[in-house]
């Protein structure tokens, strides 16, 4: 166990790139997880780091490692050893020296987790105006303006609790932290356009990064396609990350005007926390007025589920900005989705099913009113929308605009079945600036590339969707800007024309006839005031 944390510190320390962080609870107990890790360390360019690779490589035999004993719990009840001093990174510590800070370690530990204990169940001292919250978080709990919370480690709210966040409330992640509403629990965050809730890195300002944290999770007991949903970045034997159920009109709480900046570590191998995750959330849950800026995975993910989202932004996303899976059958209006021009991958990136492409419920949002964007990147293949895997969906009212690589690429023979009958339709679509030179709107699919049974996009769209092509939409200022975007468009442009009527419903704002999430000529529009757009 002295060697697992010894390891964690140096790269910690190290800047070794190789590991962006090391989640410790997650070392301790996932053997797979360590022996990844281990073997990165062994080809580490630190010889510190490699040494201990060696010695723990020869320690690792068949996973048994550790045993459950070994590790003391802590305040949040998971498992962690009293921090060491670190040692310099090429020196060879001396254990006496290390068992005087193991000792002195575990007296401000105790002393910590007293002082927390005092204050509140769960929570982790109060200092400078700086909570710091950890481990499972039980019956009601609110945080306030008073202070900063600080997220230590993956914070559980468990079946039954509820926490609450007042307006204008800031959430710091430290590395390896998430926020994690479990199903049965529930969640109520609800800002205002004065003053949002932020959900942010702990690192300095002008040192933050894209998974520098975890995010924020929302799992409940709405039906998913998927036997046994659990969700992603919870270890597989912890039930707290199980989702899924037949409460169709659940909820898992509300967040409302919110930002949540710089999330979406990687917990294993290709296996990273979102910006916002919803794993089967009912069509009880409120997300609106959200912004999720600069996660290093997926913007907002949605495992099936009946959630809504409505004024939603996201923007730099390290892969999709919104990614749904599992039978999603939520409705969308007045979403906007900013590709940054070194990162990304789709704007939409839909999936029904990889397992069964068929599985019901099927995935199948219903959406209005959305802005797709992308800075026609020279160095990133960005795709407005890649549908695949069995996914339905309606899509009404939709303006793509700048992306290097196509519109549209529907893939499978399920996902282009659905054309036929009924479950994926598009109504009122304008597409401009696609392509290398801006004019090539769909990519060639013929010989090897086809992956459709033949189906030409470029075609269907034209002829059967009726979309329209190279629809100029006169922004004022750059749409594509990292830092001060403007996403309305100009008030005579072509987007005015030739939308849709939204539905009739207290959810649908039916005065949107429009094309795009932000009506032509706004002078202000649903994204100013609450949302920002920082570097770092």
């Amino acid at each position: 166990m002295e060697l697992l944390w010894q390891l964690k510190q140096n790269y910690d320390q190290s800047g070794d790139g190789s590991l962006r962080f090391i989640h410790f609870n997650t070392l301790l107990n996932d053997s797979q997880y360590r022996a990844e890790v281990i073997e990165k360390a062994l080809s580490s360019e630190h010889p510190r780091i490699r040494e201990l690779g060696r010695k723990l490589k020869a320690a690792n035999r068949q996973g048994g490692l550790l045993h459950k004993t070994s590790a003391p719990a802590t305040a949040g009840g998971d498992t962690a050893p009293t921090p060491a001093r670190p040692a310099p990174r090429n020196a060879t510590p001396q254990r006496s020296s290390n068992l005087w800070w193991l000792g002195l370690g575990t007296l401000v530990l105790v002393g910590v987790i007293t002082a927390g204990v005092l204050l509140q169940p769960s929570i982790g001292g109060l200092l400078s105006g700086r909570q710091v919250v950890a481990g499972p978080l039980t019956g009601e709990h609110r945080w306030s303006t008073d202070r900063t919370w600080v997220l230590n480690g993956i914070v559980y709210v468990e079946d039954g609790a509820r926490l609450t966040i007042e307006p204008g409330t800031r959430v710091e992640g430290q590395p390896g932290s998430a926020l994690v509403i479990t199903r049965g629990a529930s969640l109520h965050a609800a800002g205002n356009a004065d003053m949002p809730i932020v959900f942010t890195s702990g690192q300095p300002q002008g040192t933050r990064a894209a998974g520098d944290w975890g995010g924020v999770v929302l799992l409940g007991s709405a039906p998913v396609n998927q036997a046994d949903a659990h969700i992603e970045g919870v270890p597989a034997n912890d039930t707290r990350g199980a989702f899924g159920g037949d409460d169709a009109d659940g909820s898992c709480g509300v967040i409302e005007y919110a930002r949540i900046e710089f999330a979406g570590f990687e917990v294993y191998a290709n296996n990273e926390l979102n910006g916002l995750t919803l794993g089967g959330c009912g069509s009880g849950t409120i997300v609106r007025h959200v912004q999720v800026h600069r996660s290093l995975d997926d913007g907002v993910e949605m495992f099936g589920g009946t959630a809504d989202l409505r004024h939603v932004l996201i923007t730099g996303a390290g892969d999709d900005s919104l990614d749904w899976d599992w039978g999603w059958r939520g409705r969308v209006q007045f979403l906007i989705a900013q590709q940054h021009p070194n990162s990304g991958d789709n704007a939409f990136e839909a999936d029904n099913n990889g397992n069964q492409h068929d599985a019901e419920p099927m995935s199948e949002p219903v959406m209005y009113n959305v802005t797709l964007v992308s800075p026609r990147s020279h160095t990133r293949h960005h795709r407005a929308m890649t549908l695949r895997e069995g996914t339905g969906g309606h899509f009404h009212n939709l303006f793509m605009h700048g992306f290097s690589g196509e519109a549209v690429d529907i893939k499978d023979a399920v996902t282009v079945g659905n054309l036929d009958n009924g479950r994926l339709s598009f109504e009122a679509l304008a597409i401009n600036d696609i392509g290398g030179r801006g004019i090539r709107f769909f990519e060639d699919e013929s010989g090897d590339a086809d992956d459709d049974g033949g189906l030409d996009e470029a075609a269907y769209f034209r002829d059967t969707v009726g979309a329209r092509f190279g629809v100029d939409p006169q922004f004022s200022r750059d749409v594509s800007s990292t830092v001060n975007p403007d996403f309305a468009p100009g008030g005579t442009s072509g987007l005015r024309d030739g939308a849709v009527a939204p539905p009739q419903g207290e959810f649908w704002d039916e005065s949107a006839l429009y094309i795009g999430a932000i009506r032509p000529g706004a002078a202000r529009d649903w994204t100013d005031g609450w949302t920002d757009f920082p570097l770092n």
